[in-house]
């Protein structure tokens, strides 16, 4: 036989091109470019038919998108050949999804069934590619880790007990000094109770202090008197619990036995003044009417 008149049909990367082979498995004649031309389209739409229809089987079972290479290895097509026709699906389809509202809009649909148009697909789905610790749901997932991730709180266990041992033995020893000690609460009706008024003072003091620090740092929404009320009011008893500090210690190393009578005179009043600043720092904070912060 001639091998002239039958040359072997046009391959590309050593399988057959189906966009130039014809319907009946013929290679076309190269004299004939109107005849190459319509068969390409008509082949080039087969070709497009067939990749839709795949991706909307997989839609519809709930399995990925298959990319590039299984496309090429469902139809017989090359990569680049695939890869050509997955561009003109996504024109076209970004096309439609954007005239789909200007259709509805013209009364287009009058019984307002949702139009059936495919979403737009993207490179992600259609390159198969391996999951990376930068997808969307892992960042997310990541932030929400972070922001609910909340530091170890024994670390505050440890410093809180040193200090309130410290601030605690400072404020009775000041209370002894300044004439706090023993008494009888209940004389006549229990009398074997007793106790050592001294301990009112670091109960009073500090307890405060740590309310309205809270108060002040609080994220609820106060109003700004509340939050101004309890900002100065927290630093004012911090300031006076560290002063009440120094004065115990400095009058216990000259070896005083009793305060001097303006130290006894500030520390006898510190207890009613705590109970009126607990009381406005309250009914600031469930007062609604000022505005919020």
């Amino acid at each position: 036989m001639d091998d002239s008149r039958h040359p072997e049909p046009p391959t590309v990367n050593g399988h057959p091109d189906p966009i130039l082979i014809q319907e009946n498995g013929a290679p076309p004649d190269p004299s004939d470019p109107g005849r190459s031309h319509g068969t390409a389209a008509g082949t080039n739409q087969q070709l497009t038919d067939q990749i839709r229809r795949l991706r909307a089987e997989a839609r519809q079972a709930g399995e990925r998108i298959p990319g590039r290479p299984a496309l090429a290895a469902a139809t017989g097509a090359t990569e680049h050949q695939v890869r050509k026709v997955l561009d003109e699906i996504a024109s076209e389809d970004a096309t439609s999804h954007q005239a789909a509202p200007a259709h509805t809009s013209n009364g287009d649909n009058p019984h307002g069934t949702p139009s059936e148009a495919s979403p737009t697909p993207t490179l992600d789905e259609d390159q198969p590619t391996e999951p990376t610790p930068t997808s969307t749901s892992q960042v997310r997932h990541g932030a929400d880790s972070q922001r609910h991730r909340r530091p170890p709180s024994w670390p505050l266990v440890i410093i809180g007990l040193a200090a309130a041992i410290s601030v605690w033995s400072g404020w009775v020893g000041l209370g002894q000094l300044a004439g706090f000690g023993m008494i009888q609460p209940l004389p006549g009706v229990w009398d074997d109770l007793r106790i050592n008024t001294a301990v009112v003072l670091p109960i009073s003091v500090e307890a405060y202090a740590a309310y309205a620090l809270r108060c002040w740092l609080t994220t609820r929404t106060i109003t700004p008197r509340a939050r101004t009320f309890a900002r100065r009011s927290a630093i004012t008893s911090l300031t006076i619990g560290a002063t009440a500090q120094i004065a115990f210690h400095l009058m216990t190393a000259a070896g005083l036995n009793h305060a001097p009578w303006p130290v006894t005179v500030g520390v006898a009043t510190i207890p009613v003044i705590v109970l009126g600043l607990a009381t406005a720092l309250a009914n600031l904070i469930s007062d609604t009417r000022g505005g919020t912060a």
